[in-house]
């Protein structure tokens, strides 16, 4: 669990100070200046489907799926990547009999014994990053920073229709190093690791997919 946090931390600040170096060098070698950078440039470029492999926090490794779009340029080089993923996951032995302990202080009279059995986690992302893509016409190295909004709900045969089956809202802040690959006029595959430091499910990722260019 510590050494997951880790990973996200390091992906978190090296996908962050990378992005920003990069832009600052770039915008000081090309003399760009922030005029290049407007939202008013976006357009929906692409829009693609994933698969995810993701490892969080209290929570054994799961398969997930995503969608995200490419809206391009919001400057040199710079895209706004909106996106959704969802994947659902066990919640480890230790973590669940951390819970019952700390459930059986709260007992009254004290000396009670909750079993909560097993317990599942429901992760539901909205998010977006600032992408920087590296120019070129078939492989391109990527990285990125991003917000997430979290949608944790978990979910047992002992905890339903109690407090404990209520669905939690927290935000997270994550960073992305991926490669893409553009297959033909419209077709593109890329690969990213994704680390995200959020409460209570901090997490590092893998996502693969298939996007279509327009």
């Amino acid at each position: 669990m510590r050494s997951m946090r880790t990973r996200g931390r390091l992906a978190l600040a090296a996908g962050s100070a990378l992005l920003l170096g990069v832009l600052l060098g770039a915008g000081s070698a090309e003399a760009q200046n922030l005029e290049e950078y407007d939202y008013e440039n976006l357009r929906l470029q692409a829009i693609g489907v994933d698969l995810v492999w993701a490892n969080a926090k209290d929570a054994k490794g799961a398969v997930g799926f995503g969608i995200r779009a490419d809206l391009s340029p919001l400057g040199p080089q710079v895209r706004v990547v909106p996106r959704f993923a969802f994947w659902k996951a066990d919640i480890e032995e230790k973590a669940v009999a951390k819970f019952e302990a700390n459930l059986e202080e709260l007992c009254t009279p004290p000396g009670c014994t909750i079993e909560l059995g097993d317990l599942r986690r429901n992760f539901w992302i909205v998010g977006f990053d600032l992408q920087w893509v590296l120019s070129n016409p078939v492989v391109a190295p990527y990285l990125g920073i991003g917000a997430d909004l979290y949608i944790l709900d978990d979910s047992g045969q002992a905890i339903k229709g109690t407090f404990l089956d209520d669905a939690v809202v927290t935000a997270g802040l994550s960073g992305v190093a991926g490669l893409q690959f553009d297959q033909g006029r419209h077709l593109r595959l890329y690969l990213d690791v994704r680390g995200t430091l959020v409460t209570s499910a901090s997490n590092v990722a893998i996502y693969a997919g298939i996007a279509y260019r327009f």
